[in-house]
């Protein structure tokens, strides 16, 4: 069994072994010259929810007070076909995503969580 290339455990032991909560998350900074020009006003969100940890993002939802949720999840949808155009455009096909891309995705799929 060494040789496996991940880790089975429940979220609870996961979360504890690797520190995979909103207080551990990722310092995200973001290039405005690899997003599209008509996103980069939503930098700042993507710095704060585009944490591509499944568990870090979903905690970080988790304390989050109501009122902030519910602002991410109206950005999202009020951006949602500039969303769609850049995500799910060539460079949803790339080996190698940029920084910028994964943040976007990431904090989509936060939204998507509320």
């Amino acid at each position: 069994m060494k040789d496996q290339p991940f880790e089975l455990g429940s979220v609870g032991e996961l979360r504890r072994k690797y520190g995979l909560v909103a207080a551990n998350r990722p310092d995200i900074h973001l290039d405005a010259e690899n997003v599209p020009q008509r996103l980069r006003h939503l930098i700042p969100y993507a710095e704060l929810w585009g944490v591509s940890d499944d568990l870090i993002r979903d905690d970080l939802a988790r304390s989050a007070p109501p009122e902030a949720l519910e602002d991410l999840k109206s950005l999202v949808q009020r951006h949602d076909d500039l969303l769609d155009e850049w995500l799910a455009g060539p460079e949803s096909e790339s080996g190698r995503p940029s920084a910028e891309y994964v943040a976007f995705a990431a904090m989509r799929m936060a939204a998507d969580g509320v």
